[in-house]
């Protein structure tokens, strides 16, 4: 059950709102979806998006945090849309600045990784805010279904330093997220339940938790109607291999008369195991109103009844 789709809706109706929380969020946004170019003295910063939505959100951010111009652009065709945000030259060199992704150094204009601020950050909301970030432009979210069986939240990065930072990160807040390496990204994951509501509170995605917990409920009360079920379908198997041995002595001891010359109780117990053949040993003893300490010495008898009779043959 891929529930991305929700999850980005989600952190799209609870974007930052201080000035503080909006950088970290623009920070990892940038990160993931901006493009910086850089010739001789001229710079110019897009972001691509392939939903309007995310694009129009950042597009309102940026224009907040810049003096000048922010263009609005889409390319493609109708059917394969790309949503862009661009930024040129100071407005571009400016805003990056002030995301702590850029700096002046002798040689002239450097782009940073962004890994440092990352660390830098202290406060748990401000850390919360760089999260939606990333989870808005690279996460994924699985829940399981008939397909699936996992429940999986993905950050797809292309930077191994930027994605230990995170991971390095999120050990703070007990989330112990694995990476691994494709050919051409790092991939941050978890498929622990209680780690991925965690993460799915940090970017208050509150849509995602309701059905990530109705998830979990339907899946705990199937998995205890199937413990119920197996435990029921071991005792009966239990119960028809216990009776099978008792019912082949009995037939054994009808076919050569033998039964039919033994006391009523034992002929009783007999009748009634055959007639009874699924039963527990506690349920045939409360048909027959006796202990299960009775019950199994009459059954014992028959055994040796059988035995003997097999004997004489």
């Amino acid at each position: 059950m891929d529930c991305t789709a929700l999850l980005k809706k989600d952190i799209l109706t609870a974007l930052p709102e201080s000035d503080g929380q909006k950088l970290a969020f623009l920070c990892a946004v940038t990160k993931s979806r901006g493009g910086i170019d850089v010739y001789k003295k001229s710079t110019s910063l897009t972001y691509e998006f392939d939903d309007k939505d995310e694009a129009l959100a950042v597009l309102d951010m940026v224009k907040e945090q810049v003096e000048g111009d922010v263009f609005f652009l889409q390319k493609g065709t109708q059917n394969n849309v790309t949503f862009c945000v661009q930024l040129k030259d100071k407005v571009a060199s400016d805003l990056l600045k002030k995301l702590n992704l850029s700096r002046y150094e002798q040689d002239g204009f450097v782009i940073d990784d962004g890994v440092d601020y990352i660390l830098s950050l202290k406060e748990s909301e401000d850390f919360f805010a760089f999260f939606k970030g990333v989870v808005l432009t690279s996460g994924q979210l699985r829940f399981p279904d008939e397909n699936y069986s996992n429940y999986s939240m993905q950050i797809k990065l292309s930077n191994e330093r930027y994605g230990e930072a995170i991971r390095q990160k999120m050990t703070d807040f007990g989330i112990d997220l694995k990476m691994s390496e494709t050919k051409t990204n790092y991939i941050l994951q978890s498929r622990n339940s209680q780690e991925i509501e965690d993460m799915l509170a940090m970017c208050s995605a509150s849509e995602c938790v309701f059905k990530l917990n109705n998830v979990i409920a339907e899946r705990d009360k199937s998995n205890e109607f199937n413990r119920q079920s197996n435990l029921y379908m071991a005792n009966l198997a239990r119960a028809v291999t216990g009776a099978s041995k008792y019912i082949n002595a009995i037939e054994l001891l009808t076919q050569n008369g033998v039964l039919q010359q033994q006391e009523k109780k034992l002929r009783d117990v007999a009748k009634a195991r055959i007639e009874y053949e699924d039963d527990s040993m506690r349920e045939l003893a409360e048909k027959l109103s006796m202990s299960k300490t009775s019950l199994s010495r009459y059954l014992n008898r028959l055994l040796e009844l059988a035995e003997e009779e097999n004997g004489r043959k």
